[in-house]
């Protein structure tokens, strides 16, 4: 299993995220916003392929390549279309989809699933190409949990972040891979083969026993000797916030991750207008990513006073407090 993470959209542009879960068998996609021109150079097919679209908020720099991840999957009819965002998100997706004419869907089995994340509580929404996205149907309602979407190959959190408006931030976590201890493989002189497979197959139980090299072994004892679980990799997204009192267990929420993607949109010489308009500067994030102990801090999200700065004033300003700091790649 592996995450695959790539910041979308160019500097001081609109910008988003598209994390790919790799577990060797299924691969599962996810979007974070979707800016302007964001998902350009995504293939068709993984525009179409997207398990889930993840909204931080709706400011219109992350929302306005919408358009372009609606016509890709309006008709889709193979598996739902997953929406996440914060208040207001069914509202909005619902008034976007229906300012087009849709009289050609009748027959199209196509679902939109409408994820609104609030404080107390998650609901879901329904909404269908046959009707014309006319009728929005609450099908679930269930109380807020920072884990917002679980299966057996990852999961999703989420943190309320401080914007003068609400603004979600999203971290993404593999589930902890099986692995086998080839030292101790290796000290009992077990010879590798078919039957290693069988310790990680769920389907038997730990009384059950299977041959290795022609013996008889309990299953249980097997496992319980040769198997552990390794973490997998774990990515955050945060996006257009500024630290508060209230946002100090952040860090603890991000201790550990194997990749921070960070928005920074000011140089600390700017560090009173990044508070007056609610964002970080790259030598916060920096401190932010140190503070938290992640391996890698990825910054994105420049305002376009900078332009004729360029990027590289942004990461060396993050990099002499965080090592660990990088640019998105073919950013430089």
């Amino acid at each position: 299993m592996a995450l695959h993470c790539r910041i979308l959209g160019q500097p001081f542009a609109d910008n988003a995220l598209f994390l790919k879960v790799d577990t060797g068998q299924k691969q599962f996609r996810l979007l974070f916003d979707c800016g302007e021109n964001t998902i350009n150079n995504l293939s068709l097919s993984e525009i179409q392929k997207t398990d889930h679209l993840f909204f931080s908020h709706f400011h219109l720099d992350h929302v306005a390549g919408f358009d372009h991840f609606i016509r890709a999957n309006y008709d889709r009819a193979n598996k739902p279309v997953h929406i996440w965002g914060p208040k207001d998100t069914a509202k909005i997706i619902f008034h976007r989809l229906n300012s087009f004419t849709w009289n050609l869907t009748q027959g199209i089995e196509s679902k939109w699933l409408i994820h609104e994340i609030q404080p107390q509580k998650i609901i879901t929404f329904q909404l269908s190409a046959k009707n014309g996205f006319s009728r929005k149907r609450k099908i679930r309602e269930s109380a807020f949990s920072q884990t917002v979407f679980s299966d057996e190959a990852f999961k999703v959190s989420v943190r309320f972040l401080e914007h003068k408006i609400p603004v979600l931030g999203f971290k993404t976590e593999e589930a902890p891979k099986l692995k086998i201890n080839e030292l101790l493989l290796n000290a009992d002189n077990l010879k590798p083969g078919e039957w290693l497979g069988l310790l990680k197959d769920t389907s038997l139980k730990d009384s059950d026993e299977i041959e290795v090299l022609g013996i008889k072994r309990n299953l249980g004892e097997l496992r319980q000797k040769l198997l552990f679980r390794k973490p997998g990799e774990s990515a955050a997204y945060l996006t257009d916030f500024y630290l508060t009192r209230d946002n100090a267990s952040l860090t603890e929420w991000l201790r550990g991750c194997d990749y921070l993607f960070c928005e920074s949109q000011y140089l600390e010489r700017e560090r009173a207008l990044a508070e007056k308009n609610c964002h970080l500067t790259a030598e916060f994030a920096a401190r932010l990513a140190k503070k938290s102990g992640v391996k890698k801090l990825i910054l994105f999200h420049f305002s376009k006073r900078y332009v004729a700065t360029g990027v590289l004033p942004f990461l060396n300003e993050a990099k002499s407090v965080f090592e660990q700091s990088f640019l998105p790649e073919g950013w430089l």
